[in-house]
């Protein structure tokens, strides 16, 4: 006998776009009234260290003083902070040496420093909740082609060299066996890991910073580069539900995620989630998720009709499954 279960669906809700020209007393009001609305802020582990350095080592650092003033002026009773997606980062790196009582005694002084400096915005999670959170994921792979995620992604720098530039002339070809390797390890061609490869191959900055290549396959830190990935899919995961729930009457009317990181900074916004699915049942368990992806963006140097040939191998049927 199989078991059913109906599977749960969050949509992105309406939106509107807007261009205008603002003086700098009207973009003040604008930033004024972004920061009032009710918000949970998502934080990377880099952030959450942010909040524990002394003032006089913010001083040392102009751009960690400038993150932490940020901070401060979201400190707001309308707002909350959440450390699950710091969680996340701590349990999917397969390097920690740290034992379960370790980790846990790290977290929980994360999450009395992050107390301790919110004077009026609330940690939303409790420290109960966030343990057995930890508990549930330690040492289970959240991606369930981790492994070969970071295979791919080891193959992008030591065998197709996208640390240095690649001429015009040949980024095409390279990107057809960039897009073949993906295939022989079961990624979809839409995956975000994907995508990424190609923006570094068309000459995108911030995914370059992201991916953090090096010369040598010894230098080159494929679990830092994949946590930072991640990010993306997590994050669209947690801004749909909160954001529907939102819609239906929750506290939080909108989710954003603060980081420190140039890189995903960069690229982020071109992944913008429309629809996330979650079926769990005894056939099917897992996540399926629906981008709009700003490609074009993306491919900062691609030219219109390289392009249109790079859609259409993108959009290719592969044999592959979508799966995160």
């Amino acid at each position: 006998m199989t078991s059913q279960s109906n599977p749960q669906e969050f949509h992105r809700g309406p939106q509107i776009t807007l261009s205008m020209q603002l003086t700098a007393e009207q973009l003040a009001v604008m930033k004024e009234w972004h920061a009032s609305v009710p918000t949970l802020y998502f934080l990377d582990i880099c952030v959450v260290g942010a909040t524990k350095l002394s003032d006089a080592a913010l001083e040392r650092d102009a751009r960690k003083k400038r993150l932490v003033e940020h901070l401060q002026n979201l400190d707001r009773s309308q707002h909350a902070f959440s450390y699950l997606l710091a969680v996340l980062e701590k349990v999917s790196d397969s390097r920690g040496v740290a034992t379960d009582a370790e980790l846990e005694e790290q977290i929980l002084g994360d999450l009395t420093a992050l107390r301790a400096f919110f004077k009026n915005a609330r940690v939303h999670e409790p420290d109960e909740f966030v343990i057995q959170f930890l508990r549930d994921l330690r040492r289970q792979p959240i991606e369930l082609q981790r492994s070969n995620y970071l295979s791919f992604l080891e193959a992008v720098n030591n065998r197709f060299v996208l640390k240095d530039p690649v001429a015009p002339a040949l980024r095409l070809q390279k990107a057809k066996e960039i897009l073949n390797e993906a295939d022989s390890l079961s990624i979809s061609r839409q995956q975000p890991v994907v995508a990424l490869a190609l923006a570094c191959l068309y000459g995108n900055r911030a995914a370059k910073k992201l991916m953090k290549f090096k010369s040598t396959a010894e230098e080159f830190n494929a679990e830092n580069a994949l946590a930072d990935i991640m990010a993306i899919p997590r994050l669209a995961r947690f801004k749909l539900e909160i954001e529907y729930m939102g819609r239906q009457g929750g506290r939080y009317l909108r989710l954003d995620f603060i980081t420190d990181d140039d890189g995903l900074i960069g690229v982020l916004d071109c992944f913008e989630p429309t629809a996330v699915k979650h079926e769990n049942s005894s056939d099917v368990s897992g996540t399926q998720y629906t981008f709009t992806v700003k490609l074009k963006r993306l491919l900062t140097e691609i030219g219109p009709d390289e392009y249109e040939e790079l859609l259409d191998l993108l959009i290719a049927e592969s044999g592959v499954t979508p799966e995160m």
